[in-house]
Protein backbone atom coordinates (compact mmCIF):
# COMPACT_ATOMS: atom_id res chain seq x y z
CA UNK A 1 0.00 0.00 0.00
CA UNK A 2 1.32 3.43 -0.91
CA UNK A 3 2.14 5.65 2.09
CA UNK A 4 -0.40 8.28 3.02
CA UNK A 5 0.87 11.52 1.48
CA UNK A 6 1.86 14.32 3.77
CA UNK A 7 2.53 17.81 2.54
CA UNK A 8 2.75 20.97 4.59
CA UNK A 9 3.02 23.22 1.54
CA UNK A 10 0.15 21.88 -0.56
CA UNK A 11 -2.70 24.36 -0.31
CA UNK A 12 -5.36 22.75 -2.46
CA UNK A 13 -7.01 20.73 0.29
CA UNK A 14 -8.23 18.15 -2.19
CA UNK A 15 -11.73 17.95 -3.66
CA UNK A 16 -15.09 16.78 -2.39
CA UNK A 17 -17.74 15.66 -4.89
CA UNK A 18 -21.32 15.26 -3.71
CA UNK A 19 -24.18 14.05 -5.89
CA UNK A 20 -22.44 14.98 -9.13
CA UNK A 21 -24.27 14.18 -12.36
CA UNK A 22 -23.28 15.03 -15.94
CA UNK A 23 -25.97 15.17 -18.61
CA UNK A 24 -25.64 15.70 -22.36
CA UNK A 25 -29.09 16.94 -23.37
CA UNK A 26 -31.29 13.88 -22.73
CA UNK A 27 -28.44 11.47 -21.98
CA UNK A 28 -27.06 11.03 -18.46
CA UNK A 29 -23.39 10.02 -18.57
CA UNK A 30 -22.68 10.30 -14.84
CA UNK A 31 -25.21 10.01 -12.03
CA UNK A 32 -24.94 10.87 -8.34
CA UNK A 33 -21.19 10.51 -7.82
CA UNK A 34 -19.85 10.98 -4.30
CA UNK A 35 -16.07 11.01 -4.06
CA UNK A 36 -13.41 12.29 -1.66
CA UNK A 37 -10.10 13.24 -3.30
CA UNK A 38 -7.49 13.87 -0.59
CA UNK A 39 -5.01 16.67 -1.01
CA UNK A 40 -1.59 15.88 -2.44
CA UNK A 41 -2.45 12.20 -2.95
CA UNK A 42 -3.13 10.15 -6.07
CA UNK A 43 -6.69 9.01 -6.70
CA UNK A 44 -7.33 6.55 -9.55
CA UNK A 45 -10.67 6.18 -11.32
CA UNK A 46 -11.12 2.78 -12.97
CA UNK A 47 -13.93 0.89 -14.65
CA UNK A 48 -15.05 -0.27 -18.10
CA UNK A 49 -15.19 2.13 -21.04
CA UNK A 50 -18.28 4.28 -21.28
CA UNK A 51 -18.85 4.62 -17.53
CA UNK A 52 -18.41 8.38 -17.42
CA UNK A 53 -14.91 8.66 -15.95
CA UNK A 54 -13.69 11.20 -18.50
CA UNK A 55 -16.95 13.13 -18.24
CA UNK A 56 -16.34 13.48 -14.51
CA UNK A 57 -12.84 14.87 -15.08
CA UNK A 58 -14.25 17.34 -17.61
CA UNK A 59 -16.80 18.48 -15.03
CA UNK A 60 -14.09 19.14 -12.43
CA UNK A 61 -12.06 21.18 -14.93
CA UNK A 62 -15.20 22.85 -16.37
CA UNK A 63 -14.43 21.62 -19.89
CA UNK A 64 -18.10 20.61 -19.87
CA UNK A 65 -18.83 24.33 -20.29
CA UNK A 66 -17.58 24.02 -23.88
CA UNK A 67 -20.07 21.27 -24.81
CA UNK A 68 -23.48 22.54 -26.03
CA UNK A 69 -26.34 21.05 -24.04
CA UNK A 70 -24.13 19.66 -21.27
CA UNK A 71 -25.26 20.21 -17.67
CA UNK A 72 -23.43 19.44 -14.45
CA UNK A 73 -25.46 19.00 -11.27
CA UNK A 74 -24.35 18.49 -7.69
CA UNK A 75 -21.44 19.96 -5.77
CA UNK A 76 -17.67 20.01 -6.38
CA UNK A 77 -15.84 21.76 -3.57
CA UNK A 78 -12.15 22.52 -3.32
CA UNK A 79 -10.31 22.50 -0.01
CA UNK A 80 -11.16 26.14 0.63
CA UNK A 81 -14.86 25.40 0.22
CA UNK A 82 -15.16 27.09 -3.19
CA UNK A 83 -17.96 25.65 -5.31
CA UNK A 84 -16.34 24.80 -8.65
CA UNK A 85 -19.69 24.46 -10.43
CA UNK A 86 -20.61 28.09 -9.62
CA UNK A 87 -21.54 29.78 -12.94
CA UNK A 88 -19.88 32.98 -11.73
CA UNK A 89 -16.51 31.35 -11.09
CA UNK A 90 -13.50 32.62 -13.08
CA UNK A 91 -13.00 29.55 -15.27
CA UNK A 92 -9.61 30.68 -16.61
CA UNK A 93 -8.31 30.96 -13.05
CA UNK A 94 -9.86 27.58 -12.23
CA UNK A 95 -8.02 25.89 -15.10
CA UNK A 96 -4.75 27.36 -13.88
CA UNK A 97 -5.37 25.76 -10.47
CA UNK A 98 -6.69 22.50 -11.94
CA UNK A 99 -4.66 21.36 -14.92
CA UNK A 100 -5.43 18.50 -17.27
CA UNK A 101 -3.39 16.04 -19.33
CA UNK A 102 -5.26 14.09 -21.97
CA UNK A 103 -5.19 10.56 -23.37
CA UNK A 104 -3.56 11.65 -26.62
CA UNK A 105 -0.61 14.02 -26.22
CA UNK A 106 -1.75 17.46 -27.37
CA UNK A 107 1.20 19.82 -27.66
CA UNK A 108 0.43 23.06 -29.45
CA UNK A 109 1.58 22.91 -33.11
CA UNK A 110 4.37 25.37 -32.35
CA UNK A 111 7.89 25.23 -30.98
CA UNK A 112 8.62 23.66 -27.63
CA UNK A 113 9.30 27.14 -26.27
CA UNK A 114 5.95 28.47 -27.53
CA UNK A 115 4.19 25.60 -25.77
CA UNK A 116 5.21 27.32 -22.54
CA UNK A 117 5.02 30.93 -23.69
CA UNK A 118 1.36 30.72 -24.71
CA UNK A 119 -0.16 29.52 -21.40
CA UNK A 120 2.33 31.34 -19.17
CA UNK A 121 1.80 34.70 -20.87
CA UNK A 122 -1.97 34.13 -20.93
CA UNK A 123 -1.86 33.71 -17.16
CA UNK A 124 0.23 36.83 -16.66
CA UNK A 125 3.80 35.57 -16.25
CA UNK A 126 6.42 38.11 -17.32
CA UNK A 127 8.19 37.25 -20.56
CA UNK A 128 11.56 37.37 -18.81
CA UNK A 129 10.60 34.43 -16.57
CA UNK A 130 9.23 32.09 -19.26
CA UNK A 131 12.56 30.42 -20.06
CA UNK A 132 13.32 29.92 -16.36
CA UNK A 133 9.95 28.27 -15.70
CA UNK A 134 10.18 26.21 -18.89
CA UNK A 135 13.61 24.79 -17.98
CA UNK A 136 12.55 24.04 -14.40
CA UNK A 137 9.53 22.01 -15.50
CA UNK A 138 11.21 20.25 -18.40
CA UNK A 139 13.82 19.10 -15.90
CA UNK A 140 11.02 18.02 -13.60
CA UNK A 141 9.78 15.48 -16.17
CA UNK A 142 13.28 14.42 -17.27
CA UNK A 143 12.97 16.07 -20.68
CA UNK A 144 15.41 18.98 -20.52
CA UNK A 145 18.53 17.08 -21.60
CA UNK A 146 16.61 15.57 -24.52
CA UNK A 147 15.22 18.84 -25.91
CA UNK A 148 17.35 21.73 -24.63
CA UNK A 149 19.06 22.12 -28.01
CA UNK A 150 15.72 21.98 -29.88
CA UNK A 151 13.56 24.47 -28.01
CA UNK A 152 12.70 26.42 -31.16
CA UNK A 153 11.76 23.31 -33.15
CA UNK A 154 8.20 22.04 -33.45
CA UNK A 155 6.95 20.09 -30.46
CA UNK A 156 5.25 17.78 -32.96
CA UNK A 157 8.67 16.36 -33.89
CA UNK A 158 8.97 14.77 -30.46
CA UNK A 159 8.09 11.12 -29.88
CA UNK A 160 4.73 10.27 -28.33
CA UNK A 161 6.27 9.72 -24.90
CA UNK A 162 8.23 12.96 -25.11
CA UNK A 163 5.11 14.85 -26.18
CA UNK A 164 3.19 13.51 -23.19
CA UNK A 165 5.98 14.51 -20.82
CA UNK A 166 5.98 17.95 -22.46
CA UNK A 167 2.25 18.23 -21.77
CA UNK A 168 2.82 17.28 -18.12
CA UNK A 169 5.62 19.88 -17.86
CA UNK A 170 3.37 22.49 -19.48
CA UNK A 171 0.62 21.74 -16.94
CA UNK A 172 3.11 21.91 -14.04
CA UNK A 173 4.44 25.25 -15.29
CA UNK A 174 1.22 26.94 -14.15
CA UNK A 175 1.88 25.71 -10.60
CA UNK A 176 -1.48 23.91 -10.28
CA UNK A 177 -3.00 22.56 -7.09
CA UNK A 178 -4.61 19.62 -8.93
CA UNK A 179 -3.73 17.76 -12.14
CA UNK A 180 -6.28 15.54 -13.86
CA UNK A 181 -4.85 12.77 -16.06
CA UNK A 182 -7.22 11.15 -18.55
CA UNK A 183 -5.62 7.82 -19.54
CA UNK A 184 -2.24 9.51 -20.05
CA UNK A 185 -0.39 6.30 -20.97
CA UNK A 186 -2.93 4.56 -23.22
CA UNK A 187 -1.44 5.90 -26.47
CA UNK A 188 2.15 5.11 -25.47
CA UNK A 189 4.37 2.05 -25.75
CA UNK A 190 5.25 0.20 -22.52
CA UNK A 191 8.64 1.90 -22.11
CA UNK A 192 7.24 5.41 -22.58
CA UNK A 193 4.29 4.50 -20.33
CA UNK A 194 6.65 3.48 -17.54
CA UNK A 195 8.51 6.79 -17.79
CA UNK A 196 5.29 8.84 -17.66
CA UNK A 197 3.95 6.75 -14.77
CA UNK A 198 7.18 7.35 -12.84
CA UNK A 199 6.77 11.12 -13.19
CA UNK A 200 3.11 10.99 -12.15
CA UNK A 201 4.08 8.94 -9.09
CA UNK A 202 6.69 11.57 -8.20
CA UNK A 203 3.95 14.19 -7.84
CA UNK A 204 2.63 12.51 -4.69
CA UNK A 205 2.88 14.84 -1.72
CA UNK A 206 3.17 17.94 -3.93
CA UNK A 207 0.09 18.08 -6.15
CA UNK A 208 -3.34 16.47 -5.91
CA UNK A 209 -3.58 13.94 -8.75
CA UNK A 210 -6.67 12.28 -10.23
CA UNK A 211 -5.94 9.69 -12.92
CA UNK A 212 -8.37 7.79 -15.13
CA UNK A 213 -6.77 4.53 -16.19
CA UNK A 214 -7.83 1.18 -17.66
CA UNK A 215 -4.59 -0.31 -16.42
CA UNK A 216 -5.56 -1.88 -13.09
CA UNK A 217 -1.96 -2.76 -12.26
CA UNK A 218 -1.00 0.88 -12.78
CA UNK A 219 -3.81 2.06 -10.51
CA UNK A 220 -2.69 -0.33 -7.80
CA UNK A 221 0.96 0.70 -8.16
CA UNK A 222 0.59 4.46 -7.94
CA UNK A 223 -2.76 5.32 -6.33
CA UNK A 224 -3.50 5.99 -2.67
CA UNK A 225 -7.26 5.77 -3.24
CA UNK A 226 -9.40 4.31 -6.02
CA UNK A 227 -12.95 4.82 -7.24
CA UNK A 228 -14.57 2.06 -9.32
CA UNK A 229 -17.11 3.18 -11.94
CA UNK A 230 -19.94 1.01 -13.23
CA UNK A 231 -23.15 1.50 -15.17
CA UNK A 232 -26.21 1.56 -12.93
CA UNK A 233 -29.64 2.55 -14.24
CA UNK A 234 -28.14 3.45 -17.62
CA UNK A 235 -25.57 5.93 -16.24
CA UNK A 236 -22.08 5.74 -14.84
CA UNK A 237 -21.54 6.03 -11.11
CA UNK A 238 -19.02 5.06 -8.46
CA UNK A 239 -19.91 1.73 -6.89
CA UNK A 240 -16.80 1.33 -4.71
CA UNK A 241 -14.38 3.89 -3.31
CA UNK A 242 -11.63 3.82 -0.71
CA UNK A 243 -7.98 3.10 0.05
CA UNK A 244 -6.44 1.24 -2.87
CA UNK A 245 -5.45 -1.99 -1.12
CA UNK A 246 -8.77 -2.21 0.74
CA UNK A 247 -10.74 -1.89 -2.51
CA UNK A 248 -8.52 -4.26 -4.51
CA UNK A 249 -8.33 -6.68 -1.61
CA UNK A 250 -12.05 -7.00 -0.98
CA UNK A 251 -14.49 -4.69 -2.73
CA UNK A 252 -17.99 -4.99 -1.28
CA UNK A 253 -19.71 -4.50 -4.64
CA UNK A 254 -19.82 -7.82 -6.49
CA UNK A 255 -19.34 -6.40 -10.00
CA UNK A 256 -16.49 -4.18 -8.82
CA UNK A 257 -14.86 -7.16 -7.11
CA UNK A 258 -15.05 -9.27 -10.29
CA UNK A 259 -13.77 -6.41 -12.41
CA UNK A 260 -10.78 -5.75 -10.18
CA UNK A 261 -10.00 -9.47 -10.22
CA UNK A 262 -10.03 -9.45 -14.03
CA UNK A 263 -13.30 -11.38 -14.38
CA UNK A 264 -15.64 -8.69 -15.73
CA UNK A 265 -15.73 -5.45 -17.67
Amino acid sequence: MNPTPTCSSCACGGLTLSGVSVRYRNFTAVHDVHLTIPDCGITALVGPSGCGKSSLLNAINRLTDLIPGCRVEGSILDGAGTELTDPGLDVLALRRRIGMVFQKPNPFPHSIRRNFEIPLREHGLARARVDEVMEKNLREVGLWDEVSSRLDESALKLSGGQQQRLCIARALALDPEVILFDEPCSALDPIASAVVEEHIDALRGRVTVVIVTHNLAQARRIADRVGVFWIRGGAGTIVEEGEVEAVFGGAGDEEARRYLAGGAG
